[in-house]
């Protein structure tokens, strides 16, 4: 029997990053882009390396120069090797029996890379379910919530990557998702994509990168908010309130006010962590949106631009003023 799972790429519409530092957070799935798993069962356990992220052979050292700065020196392998890792630790200590079998296992994603669209969570939370199916371990064994926690396990745990639970719980729980980290018991509220307006995405070219990974933009952050810092706290809270705010929004159909909000989470999020920080692509790749009069944020980390899309949005001129610079755009489909 040949096991194929998949996980999709998610947009954070407001409230990131707050959700890292018990803030609020509404998140959609993007149907454009997919990480993807295909496992069966065979002699030895193998994990066969991507062609493209895991690359082995290259045509001179260039080339390999150019795979390092654009893949890094770890790709997508890694993260396999971490999530059958933490299951197989998850498994025993929620004493789930496994099968006594091996398996083979090949994965692959259209999600951008460095994007900030949860491409790692996407590929961890594929190969968990993945996992769970071959080892038969019933749904209700582990519910969508338990399923978000031990995706996040797999980047915390195993590869020390600082992360929060937005992209993990979104992608657990399907669709447009609402969430609130602010208690001790964290509140996910299901929402109608229905509610959605229409969005258009744009993103860096892979000679705009290098491997940088999340993790590494919040850390100065992240050790002024866990030490109280009062300016830290302020701007997370008022950046919380933009997903409560957006969550109501979104129910009375007021798209301007969700623009509004949306551009008050960017400048907030830009304020606190800094240009330097963010990146001079990220920036720019908001203020194109804006010099058009169009609502925009980033999404997730770093390396897009979620955008709001107006009535009458000309999106063949807006792709064209992306391109001019160098970036990619499309518009989304969002579920």
């Amino acid at each position: 029997m040949i096991i194929r799972t998949e996980a999709h790429a998610r947009a954070g519409l407001l409230g990131n990053p707050s959700d890292m530092y018990r803030g609020k957070a509404i998140s959609f799935l993007i149907g454009d882009f997919t990480a993807r798993v295909t496992l069966w069962e065979s002699p030895l356990l193998t994990v066969k390396p991507h062609p493209g992220h895991d690359r082995t052979e290259f045509e001179d050292l260039a080339d390999l120069v150019r795979s390092v700065e654009r893949h890094g020196y770890y790709g997508m392998q890694r993260i396999i090797f971490a999530a059958c890792k933490r299951f197989a630790d998850y498994a025993a200590e929620r004493t789930i029996k496994l099968r006594p079998a091996n398996f083979t296992i090949e994965y692959g994603t259209t999600v951008p890379r460095q994007s900030g669209l949860g491409g790692s969570s996407a590929m961890i939370i594929a190969a968990l379910r993945a996992l769970l199916k071959f080892h038969r371990v019933p749904a209700r064994r582990v519910p969508s919530r338990e399923l978000a926690e031990l995706a996040l396990s797999v980047e915390t745990k195993e590869l020390l990557i600082a992360a929060g639970l937005q992209d993990r719980v979104v992608q657990s729980y399907g669709g447009l998702t609402y969430m609130d980290f602010s208690s001790g018991k964290r509140k996910y509220t299901k929402l109608s994509p229905r509610l959605l307006p229409r969005f258009g995405l744009a993103f860096l070219a892979e000679d705009h990168f290098g491997a940088l990974e999340s993790g590494r933009v919040h850390a100065e952050v992240r050790y002024r908010w866990e030490r109280g810092d009062r300016e830290v706290r302020r701007s997370i809270r008022e950046i919380a309130r933009c997903a409560l705010l957006g969550k109501e929004a979104l129910r009375v159909g007021n798209t301007k006010r969700l623009g509004r909000l949306m551009n008050r989470n960017f400048d907030l999020r830009r304020k606190l962590f800094g240009d330097e920080a963010l990146g001079a692509h990220n920036v720019r790749l908001v203020e194109i949106a804006r010099e058009r009069g169009l609502a925009a944020k980033l999404p997730g980390s770093s390396g897009a631009a979620l955008i709001l899309l107006q009535d009458g949005s000309c999106e063949e001129a807006l792709q064209q003023a992306y391109a001019q610079e160098g970036y990619r755009y499309r518009s989304i489909e969002a579920f």
